[in-house]
């Protein structure tokens, strides 16, 4: 039996080294250039498939939405890049902490929530600009083209209208690299268009977000569809689903965000009801 069990761990050993060698030489080549596509059959066809991708891929370079936003409105940009396979999501998490200090003092981002969506695992961010000049500056067509050049994947970003903030947090919600935070996008009505709500309709509907349990932030937005929709960003899990009928959790975009990041220029801030 033991010879047995050792003969079996050997055979697997070969398999994994094997499957090792087979993915390196993949990566090396499809890193070099075509006239490197002379070796293993293999190889070659994965080269010349990731290099047929890279080069019909098209790169989004006008995000969704962008038309509709006046210049000086503040924005929600959900942005999303496709996860690579072999990257476990404590390493992109890694990655993100490392660019805390770039967003916190970013021009014009008031907060940003690195995300992970639930239904994907793509990863990107929950941005608050401070207006879509801001936005647009950012996230501008040079911008696609660095994704799409250094990563190979096409980022998908949606730009929304922001019409109210609350932050629920004395003194606002602190930066948190290791949150447990979620959040949640519930769209409108579909089929439905976004108006603008009366004063007092707009200070009732702020009052009432300032006193749902386990909500850190709501953002009142028109998505890029303009149908008045709803951002929210929960302290866990379990404070959303407490809070959200199932409809609504069926109905809603969700989001992992282990890392909070308000910006240190207050000059970020928004001109909003409920700030």
């Amino acid at each position: 039996m033991t010879c047995h069990k050792r003969r079996g761990r050997s055979v697997q050993g070969r398999e994994r080294a094997r499957w090792a060698r087979h993915l390196k030489d993949m990566a090396m080549t499809t890193r070099s250039s075509a006239s490197t596509l002379q070796s293993k059959p293999a190889t070659r066809l994965a080269a010349a498939l990731a290099m047929t991708l890279a080069a019909t891929t098209p790169v989004t370079a006008q995000p969704l939405g962008a038309e509709r936003l006046p210049a000086g409105a503040p924005v929600l940009a959900i942005v999303k890049v496709p996860k690579p396979w072999y990257a476990p999501r404590f390493v992109v998490t890694g990655k993100m902490r490392d660019t805390m200090p770039q967003y916190a003092a970013l021009p014009g981002l008031a907060f940003k929530a690195f995300s992970f969506a639930q239904a994907d695992g793509d990863f990107g961010g929950l941005y608050l600009w401070k207006d879509a000049a801001s936005a647009r500056a950012w996230l501008s067509p040079a911008w696609f083209e660095r994704v799409q050049r250094e990563r190979g994947v096409t980022a998908q970003v949606r730009l929304m209208q922001v019409v109210a903030v609350v932050d629920t947090v004395p003194g606002g919600t602190p930066a948190d690299p290791d949150s447990p935070a979620v959040a949640t996008l519930t769209p409108g009505t579909a089929g439905g268009t976004a108006a603008a709500p009366t004063t007092e309709a707009m200070d009732a509907l702020l009052a009432a977000d300032k006193r749902v349990p386990g909500l850190l932030r709501r953002y009142r937005v028109v998505d890029d569809e303009g149908r008045a929709s709803v951002f929210s960003l929960w302290r866990d899990a379990a404070a959303a689903r407490q809070q959200l009928d199932a409809a609504t959790q069926a109905a809603s975009e969700w989001f992992d965000t282990p890392i909070l990041l308000p910006s240190t220029l207050p000059a970020n801030q928004p001109r909003l009801p409920g700030l």
